[in-house]
């Protein structure tokens, strides 16, 4: 990247600056139906995210978008960590406050990687300025959101020394959507936006996360991405409603397989769904099943 004027002057001069970057994610099969366990095909597109991270020891973090402007958004945000509660957890209160000023929303996908590293892992943040920089358009379906996510996460786990799993940070990132922004998202996006290979489809078996071997794309063969001109937001009322009426339609289905509602309570909040009927996922009973069995 071509160091700006306005680049250097944020950051100023001898300072340590690490870079990450994560490319957008074209769903080339299974898409919505992630969090039901389906298996899906993804692949990175062209358009990335790329995150610049400094350390400053005030605990402020400063966070900066060359695009904000452009979809009508402050470029600018900047939060005291102490006054997000990182140090206690409390996620709540981190949320509240980083959505509470109308056009710094975006923010939330950068300062949350913070938060949820401190609250996590542990991790001892002394303060942190941020520049991104991305061509990936907003609300377009090609996971501009959890770009920024992974690339914030990775340049920040450089900045503070940490050591994260292949899947961890797709993890953490998937964490900062759920728990800071508030957005009911799968693990998919995540991980395609880290694991995701040029010219090459990532199989994802999601159940919750199980990575197959990447799968080359053969010559002649390209997927494009047609703009539908329709918004899309993980955090809009439709994707919640859809998302619940799933969960919804599996609970009944859980229940009427003699599940108790201790036992599916236990697996929301614990992750480990192994003892619940079909192992916790709709996309486990055959299309012949439920016709036969749940359809009325």
């Amino acid at each position: 990247m071509k160091q700006t004027a306005a680049f250097k002057t944020f950051f100023g001069n001898e300072r340590k600056i690490y870079r990450a970057t994560a490319p957008g994610r074209l769903d080339v099969m299974g898409g919505i139906a992630d969090y039901s366990g389906s298996l899906v095909l993804e692949m990175p597109i062209r358009e990335s995210t790329t995150a610049h991270v400094a350390l400053r020891q005030n605990g402020q973090i400063r966070v900066h978008s060359t695009v904000a402007q452009k979809y009508g958004l402050r470029a600018t945000v900047t939060v005291l960590l102490s006054d997000l509660a990182a140090a206690s957890g409390d996620y709540d209160a981190a949320r509240q406050i980083l959505t509470a000023q109308p056009n710094t929303e975006w923010a939330a996908y950068v300062i949350g990687c913070f938060v949820v590293l401190a609250v996590e892992k542990g991790a001892a943040i002394p303060g942190a300025d941020v520049w991104i920089d991305s061509d990936i358009p907003l609300g377009k379906g090609v996971s501009s959101s959890a770009a920024l996510e992974v690339a914030t996460m990775a340049a920040a786990v450089q900045a503070l020394a940490l050591r994260l799993s292949r899947t961890e940070l797709p993890v953490l990132c998937q964490m900062v959507e759920n728990r800071i922004v508030g957005a009911p998202c799968g693990l998919m996006d995540q991980l395609t936006c880290h694991l995701g290979e040029t010219n090459r489809l990532l199989p994802i078996l999601c159940q919750p996360a199980q990575i197959h071997p990447t799968i080359p794309i053969p010559g002649g063969i390209h997927f494009v991405g047609v703009d539908s001109g329709v918004r899309h937001a993980v955090t809009g009322s439709s994707y919640s409603a859809v998302r619940t009426a799933a969960f919804m339609g599996y609970s009944i289905i859980a229940r009427m397989q003699g599940a108790s509602a201790a036992a599916l309570q236990h697996a929301r909040e614990s992750g480990d769904r192994s003892g619940l009927p079909y192992g916790g996922y709709l996309a486990n009973i055959s299309p012949s099943l439920f016709e036969r069995k749940y359809r009325r």
